[in-house]
């Protein structure tokens, strides 16, 4: 359905949580999305047009040109991070009272279970989630490592 209006029913399919709605209808009054019906398009002579299919129902678009980067996923406000993978790490977005934008590097560390004071220095934002996304989480390695203790232990 790319460049197609997706209606509240079909959003809700692949990301429903309190408060939809009204996020939507927050980033279309800023102006990130449209709420408008499909177009289709049309021949009138000879020329190719897109015009409004007034007798489907109205859904959310994207506004083009105001987001200039492409998302794979936008946070839940009210759910988890997804799992963060080197080649979609940067494209995930948090929706603001500002509007859209990309997770921060510090934003990657901290869903990836880093401590608050664990710093990448000197890396493009690109590259720190490329390390952030191909890395094993601190609390993971911990509660392995934890469990492998015991087990070695209980010997």
């Amino acid at each position: 359905m790319d460049g197609m209006p997706l209606t509240l029913d079909e959003i809700k399919t692949f990301c429903d949580y309190p408060g939809l709605k009204e996020d939507l209808d927050d980033l279309t009054q800023k102006g990130y999305l449209k709420f408008e019906h499909p177009k289709e398009k049309i021949i009138i002579n000879g020329v190719s047009k897109r015009v409004y299919k007034m007798d489907s129902p109205k859904g959310y678009n994207i506004v083009a040109g105001k987001l200039s980067f492409s998302f794979t996923h936008i946070i839940n406000p009210l759910g988890l991070c997804p799992t963060l993978v080197a080649t979609e790490a940067g494209r995930i977005a948090v929706s603001t009272k500002y509007g859209v934008r990309s997770i921060s590097i510090e934003e990657g560390l901290s869903f990836s279970g880093f401590p608050d004071n664990y710093e990448l220095k000197m890396v493009e934002y690109w590259e720190a989630f490329d390390l952030i996304g191909n890395t094993v989480m601190p609390p993971v390695i911990k509660a392995v490592s934890e469990r492998l203790l015991r087990k070695y232990k209980d010997r």
